[in-house]
């Protein structure tokens, strides 16, 4: 879920960490829940990390959405977004009760979005709720009909690996730093978008990083060698290192963004039941950004 707060928040859980052991390398990330990866000098179980599961729709579909007041507390509106055929959407499949039977049901991270989509949706004052991803959850698909909307893939190559997309300015002095994030984020959406965004101080708190991007682009390919990510858009992004690579067609620019694969961690207190957190390092055309990839689960 993409919360600027999440990686500051307390986190009550109950599955120790793994120490030792054999387990492969996350320099990409593994879709199996379950797994044990290094990260660091740690071996983790990717239920811990940023595990989630991504599906593309195979039609033109409708969701609904939740949007809260931009600049003062109120009351959530929900409002019908329009998904393109072949569009990405993070997610996850479970089962909802009703009555005495289980039913299939999609849970959609709709925050996670682009900013492009979203908007397309979005009453004037309000902003896509991010809390919505983590307590209500509205955006929820059942039913055999809705649920032929949406296919499993595997994660894009153009997400960095256990991350939901968000990278804040700064190394690893920012990375370990106490204070939320104020200044730059880099967002990798899903649905295949670029977006650099100010930090905006005349919103509420949490939506900070959800208002107008200050540029924004389309990804129209992607080539991972690790620790390599290189993001192909048509135009140049206005805060950014980009590559000018060709003089015409979709892929003129390129991002490069490097895994430094020195992942930061965050110790916990086990004592109060307080997991400890890891970070990315990563290179964004030459500046250096972190992003929360998970806890270590060494809490009571």
């Amino acid at each position: 879920m993409k919360h600027s707060l999440i990686r500051w928040g307390l986190a009550l859980l109950g599955v120790g960490l793994v120490l030792g052991g054999r387990a492969p390398v996350a320099h990409a990330q593994t879709e199996q829940p379950g797994a044990l990866v290094k990260v660091g000098h740690y071996t983790a179980s990717t239920d811990l990390l940023n595990l989630s599961q991504y599906y593309q729709t195979t039609r033109q579909t409708r969701v609904a959405v939740a949007y809260v007041p931009t600049t003062h507390f109120g009351k959530r509106v929900m409002r019908t977004l329009t998904l393109p055929k072949g569009t990405v959407v993070a997610g996850y499949l479970t089962q909802q009760k009703h009555g005495s039977r289980l039913t299939p049901a999609l849970l959609l991270y709709a925050s996670r979005l682009s900013h492009y989509r979203l908007a397309t949706a979005q009453p004037a004052g309000y902003t896509v709720d991010p809390t919505a991803d983590t307590d209500a959850t509205p955006t929820v698909i059942t039913g055999t009909k809705q649920l032929s909307a949406f296919k499993r893939v595997p994660c894009p190559k153009y997400m960095p690996a256990y991350s939901h997309g968000d990278l804040y300015l700064g190394g690893a002095t920012a990375a370990l730093s106490p204070e939320e994030p104020h200044q730059t984020s880099l967002r990798i959406t899903p649905d295949g978008y670029v977006e650099l965004l100010t930090y905006a101080t005349n919103v509420r708190t949490g939506l900070g990083f959800y208002q107008q991007p200050t540029s924004q682009a389309k990804i129209y390919q992607t080539r991972f060698n690790d620790p390599y990510r290189k993001l192909y858009v048509r135009h140049a992004l206005p805060g950014l290192h980009l590559t000018h690579v060709k003089s015409s067609g979709l892929r003129q620019y390129c991002l490069t963004l490097k895994n430094l694969h020195r992942p930061q961690h965050i110790t916990g207190d086990p004592l109060k039941g307080v997991a400890g957190t890891f970070d990315s390092l990563y290179l964004v055309g030459g500046t250096p950004y972190y992003t929360f990839i998970g806890f270590d689960g060494t809490s009571n």
